[in-house]
């Protein structure tokens, strides 16, 4: 007994490691957030670290200051900032955890397949494959930081179905809480839980276990609210209820979209599956790799593990894309939780590697999964899109260049103009004193008109803009500086008040 229980303790003490190790080479090379990198310059990395800065320093999310996703969000934001005020070292740090949670759960999947040692081989691969994938765009979307509890709710529905065996009280609190992270980071990504109640619903029905159903409903709530009440605490207290309620949740759903609104309910739904099959047929070619291991795991299940499997599988990821893509709009970064289900395309080869490792000895697993380690890097060296920017010196961003003009004055305060946050608050470390900090993509007349004012009251020191000069009344250009964005080049100004 005791020598089965330091075997279990070994294979957990393994798996964690390999994980950390794993993540912290991939996120390292994959997200600009990393050391390797002199400045994660993605406009919504820099919305959400300006957002959690402010909350650290007093300001309340969406009355003080104003951003469209959710409060669990901004919450790693500021506990970020803490490690770190003017780099996204914070970030980086939440990055690794995210990822060595998400390389678990794929290491849990893989074992309920039996794969336990071809398990070392292939979790770092799936792990590079996402994190190197053009979907990840630049490292920290609240896409990523989603993905744990999306493979968590994976693990549990593979599990559940596997051995057949209903969900446990303790299984379905769960649900309930890593939905409810889901829901207060960007709830949009919830059709993946929508997807994940269909085919026990319909067995449920078919067994008519209606005092089971009620058992599911009660826990899964249960969950829900032991991660919604404090939210929900948090504006209540400060007052800001109402701003939750019309920032969050009904601009989101009404502003954000581009349906037209004038148009018949049968014409709404059969543009937005039109939307949806466009969205998916690019997302698939600027993310071939991933499309290709999803298609394969599709082709597994309904070949190896039957119909129930394959529908699980198939509704998992056709509701996860539904509503990811079913609001009209189409981003790189809205891809990036599909690609959890690539992880199934590792599954067939992971099998036959298997047969193979277990007819050789320890030594051989652990050169594979050392060899697996160094390819998964070496792959995330060659395939993600942002390694063109790493090493790069800082005094080469207008950021760095307009910190030196900024910090000669003594408490600056900024205006991002026009724009989503270029990271000048974040390399200055600047607290926004305005609420409408940046501009966002919503059509919203209230961002223009109240920057035009903070401008025009002079409650501003320093005005950023970009990609156009603009002349502001009582305020001089000082300096204009370009750089490198994407593969492409941005040039900005800066203002100062005469």
């Amino acid at each position: 007994m005791k020598k089965t229980f330091s075997v279990f303790r070994k294979k957990h003490f393994c798996v964690f490691i390999t994980s950390l190790l794993t993540s912290f080479f991939i996120i390292s090379i994959c997200s600009k957030s990393s050391f390797l990198y002199p400045l994660n310059d993605w406009v919504d990395a820099n919305c959400f670290f300006t957002v959690g800065k402010s909350m650290t320093n007093g300001m309340v999310v969406y009355r003080d200051i104003f951003e469209q996703k959710g409060l669990l969000l901004y919450v790693i934001h500021a506990l970020a900032y803490l490690i770190s005020n003017d780099t996204f070292f914070g970030v980086f740090v939440f990055e690794v955890i995210s990822a060595t949670a998400v390389m678990i759960f794929a290491f849990k999947i893989l074992f309920l397949y039996d794969c336990n040692k071809s398990a070392f081989v292939f979790a770092p691969l799936f792990l590079a494959v996402i994190y190197s994938s053009h979907a990840f765009c630049q490292g920290d979307s609240a896409e990523e930081f989603c993905l744990p509890f999306l493979m968590c709710g994976l693990y549990l529905s593979l599990k559940s179905l596997k051995s057949k065996k209903a969900f446990s009280a303790k299984q379905l609190f769960c649900i309930g809480v890593i939905s409810g992270c889901v829901l207060w980071i960007k709830y949009t990504m919830l059709g993946f839980f929508i997807g994940f109640v269909i085919v026990p619903l319909i067995m449920i029905i078919r067994n008519r276990a209606w005092k089971y159903l009620l058992k599911c409903v009660g826990f899964v709530v249960l969950g829900v609210a032991a991660v919604s009440l404090p939210v929900l605490l948090y504006f209540a207290v400060n007052g800001a209820v109402e701003d939750l309620l019309r920032v969050y949740f009904y601009d989101n759903m009404f502003l954000y979209s581009d349906s037209v609104s004038n148009q018949s309910f049968a014409v709404k739904i059969l543009s937005m599956f039109n939307t949806i099959f466009k969205s998916l047929i690019e997302v698939a070619k600027k993310n071939i790799l991933p499309a290709i291991l999803i298609l394969s795991g599709l082709m597994y299940e309904l070949i190896k593990d039957g119909r129930k499997m394959f529908a699980n599988y198939l509704v998992l990821t056709v509701f996860t894309a539904l509503f990811i893509f079913g609001g009209g709009r189409h981003y790189d970064y809205y891809a990036l939780p599909l690609c959890i289900f690539s992880l199934h395309g590792f599954i067939f080869v992971a099998e036959k590697a298997e047969l193979f490792l277990n007819k050789k000895g320890k030594g051989i697993v652990k050169i594979s999964a050392a060899f697996s380690l160094i390819l998964s890097t070496v792959l995330s060296l060659l395939i993600c899109p942002n390694v063109r920017s790493m090493l790069v010196p800082k005094e080469e961003l207008a950021q760095y260049k307009f910190r030196e003009i900024i910090n000669e004055t003594k408490n600056p305060t900024l205006l991002n103009y026009g724009t989503l946050d270029n990271g000048f608050y974040t390399v200055c470390n600047i607290v926004p004193n305005c609420k409408y900090f940046c501009n966002l993509n919503l059509p919203l007349d209230d961002i223009k008109n109240a920057q035009d004012e903070y401008v025009s009251s002079g409650i501003i020191e320093y005005v950023v803009t970009r990609g156009k000069e603009y002349q502001f009344e009582n305020y001089s250009l000082v300096s204009s500086a370009t750089s490198d964005y994407k593969g492409g080049k941005r040039t900005y100004y800066l203002y100062k008040k005469e």
